[in-house]
């Protein structure tokens, strides 16, 4: 018997020495004599498992000399599920080795994993987890580019094995990750906009994941980077609407820029935000009116630089005209900020708040008291003309989205009041 077929796992060892010390004298011949006896007793049931015993032996010895012979012959299609369990053995002993086959190795992996078989789907899973974590540094920039080029096949399946390792790679792998986080989190927000619903659901958790894995110090760096997948999403998908991917796009946006709302670069992730609200439906908003309105208010109440006001206010005239009637919780807030804001001493921030209050009267069921309280404001700011044409500007839109509501004493008093104001 072939020492390396033999079943006592010692002997299998000794005679893996005994292979590296025959190749240093005999060379390739080494490998033409035993490599392929072994590879073919892997498809014999009775030896298969002692034969990818002795591979693995061998490998351990001379990984780089081995290898090129070994996974072209495991990685033929269709892959049968018992090499693809050698795949995933032989991968967790290649070492370094590995690096330079991947671009063998993942891509037949990847198209299992979408088998009709489930339980090829199942071993493919798993040895792919096996060739992702067992990687080392320099292996992180062939398995990416692999991940990369799955992720934009013409095959859903295989853009959705790719989505998945991604995930699964960021949340357990031990290497240092953060550089590679950006080019992952644009590639899985355009995901989001993917036409298979079950590529969209597995890029959504592989995003959620690479996020995770990023520590939020240094979230900030990534808000133009989602603000452009955003906005390469919607050109993507120009014309289309699916509700349910919106939301996954709205959801893991949100989740981002609220955290830098929190810690750092709030006009920024105001801006994010309000890009995010314009090129999502009314529907798909829905959900995510109240977590994203709560922030904006308590955040422009503090003492920031007039830019992140004026970005914010920018935004909450955006959710305004797409929320609608799911921003009634917040109308007394939002009125009571936006008034306060007409006395602002920035005109770019007084304007934007006039033109948000204007829109927000189309959701009030009682305007005139809110034209009551500007015509109060404009008689005590009469003479600053500063704030009395921010006054000025919120009654105008007002009286365009909710004239009708304003009663005709109402009326009288707006015209006799701008007609003082204009003469003076």
């Amino acid at each position: 018997m072939n020492s390396s077929l033999h079943s006592m796992p010692e002997v299998r060892e000794s005679a893996g020495l005994a292979f590296s010390t025959l190749y240093k004298s005999a060379g390739m011949q080494a490998i033409d004599e035993i490599v392929p006896t072994l590879l073919h007793a892997l498809e014999d049931d009775e030896t298969s498992d002692t034969a990818l015993d002795g591979l693995k032996q061998i490998l351990s010895v001379r990984t780089t000399a081995v290898l090129p012979h070994i996974f072209p012959k495991l990685v033929r299609l269709p892959l049968s599920a018992f090499n693809i369990h050698a795949l995933g053995a032989l991968a967790e002993v290649a070492g370094h080795g590995l690096n330079f086959h991947l671009g063998t190795i993942l891509p037949a992996l990847l198209s299992a994993m979408g088998a009709e078989d489930k339980d090829v789907q199942t071993l493919a899973k798993e040895a792919a987890e096996t060739v992702a974590l067992v990687i080392d540094e320099e292996g992180v920039e062939y398995l990416i580019a692999e991940l990369l080029k799955g992720a934009g096949d013409t095959l859903a399946s295989i853009r959705r094995s790719s989505s998945y390792l991604i995930g699964f790679f960021f949340k357990y792998s031990k290497l240092y990750m953060v550089d590679e986080a950006p080019n992952m989190i644009s590639t899985l927000i355009i995901l989001l906009s993917d036409s298979d619903s079950s590529t969209v659901e597995v890029a959504w958790e592989a995003l959620s994941r690479v996020i995770g894995s990023v520590p939020k110090e240094a979230l900030p760096s990534y808000i133009k980077l989602v603000r452009d997948a955003v906005s390469t999403s919607r050109d993507k998908e120009q014309g289309k609407r699916r509700e349910d991917q919106l939301s996954f796009q709205v959801s893991v946006s949100q989740k981002l820029f609220s955290h830098c709302f929190r810690y750092f670069f709030k006009e920024q992730a105001a801006l994010g935000l309000g890009e995010l609200i314009e090129v999502t439906s009314e529907k798909a908003l829905k959900d995510f009116v109240i977590p994203i309105t709560g922030p904006l208010i308590r955040i422009i109440g503090d003492r920031f630089p007039w830019q992140v006001k004026s970005a914010i206010l920018s935004t909450l005239s955006i959710l305004i005209g797409k929320g609608g009637m799911s921003l009634r919780p917040f109308l007394p807030q939002l009125q009571t900020t936006f008034i306060k804001c007409l006395q602002d001493s920035t005109r770019t921030v007084r304007t934007s708040a006039a033109f948000a209050l204007g829109k927000l009267s189309a959701l009030s069921t009682r305007v005139d008291p809110l034209v009551s309280d500007l015509l109060s404001s404009l008689q005590v700011w009469h003479q600053m003309l500063v704030f009395g044409e921010a006054i000025l500007t919120a009654l105008k839109g007002v009286l365009k989205h909710a004239g009708k509501s304003v009663s005709d004493p109402v009326r009288v008093r707006v015209f006799q009041s701008t007609q003082g104001f204009n003469s003076s």
